[in-house]
């Protein structure tokens, strides 16, 4: 089956979870399992189910169907998925003479390319971050991680496992021994902090980043024209930056 098919394919399995769960074509609420102990394997390739914001996320088990997100699909099988929001519409797009999913080398063989190229061990890494992106209508993996004070940053082809580019900067930071991503507040706390702040807006976006060696949630919130930014301390939930807008 060409690829194209088999994207189409998923993405409509994927979708099921909205049909199964409305009644005469409005959305009903439903209850499903969140499943951490699955994870997702194309030709023989892991890959690291993610949320559109780029966070890692469990799959979900509902009425014995397991549904991952239509941008993993889209990223294992070499497609671009989006959202049309005038239309309520997912769109996956083939990308046309991208390499299928089976010749990409995977995340953990582009974290040890980028490793071996900075000259540096994983015991020597104190943060690590790899994410599958589109650059220019290539597929890449963004590469991310601190030693010391540097923060190391990465592009490496998909396919090839070329270093397309790469910069390394002197932080002002000392990375917390021991601390690794369970210290962090979660992603639920940190929207809530937020939400809190502005208790009649609608979140439209939040993740996880780190901003000068700093783990932080960057999120928008929106209240009429009233829009509402905000950078909150992922290990101690303070807020580092809340603005407001008018559009």
């Amino acid at each position: 089956m060409k690829k194209s098919h088999i994207a189409a394919a998923l993405a409509l399995t994927s979708c099921m979870v909205v049909g199964a769960a409305a009644v005469n074509g409005l959305p009903q609420s439903v209850t499903a399992t969140f499943r951490p102990d699955v994870t997702l394997q194309v030709n023989g390739t892991a890959y690291t189910i993610r949320d559109t914001n780029g966070n890692e996320v469990a799959p979900l088990l509902y009425n014995g169907t397991t549904y991952v997100p239509l941008a993993t699909l889209g990223q294992a099988l070499g497609v671009q998925v989006s959202w049309d929001a005038a239309t309520q519409t997912v769109v996956v797009t083939d990308q046309g003479g991208q390499a299928a999913s089976s010749s990409y080398i995977g995340e953990a063989k582009a974290k040890e390319i980028a490793l071996q190229h900075a000259g540096l061990s994983s015991g020597q890494v104190t943060f690590f971050r790899t994410q599958m992106d589109w650059e220019n209508g290539r597929r890449v993996y963004d590469v991310e991680f601190y030693s010391g004070n540097k923060e190391y940053d990465y592009e490496i082809d998909a396919t090839s496992g070329a270093v397309l580019s790469y910069d390394f900067d002197a932080e002002h930071y000392t990375a917390p021994s021991g601390n690794q991503s369970g210290n962090y507040i979660s992603q639920e706390k940190a929207a809530q902090l937020a939400q809190d702040r502005a208790p009649n807006a609608t979140l439209i976006k939040i993740q996880f980043e780190f901003d000068d060696g700093r783990a932080v949630y960057e999120g928008e919130l929106r209240e009429g024209r009233t829009e509402y930014e905000f950078e909150i301390d992922a290990t101690t939930g303070n807020f580092i930056q809340w603005e407001q807008d008018w559009d």
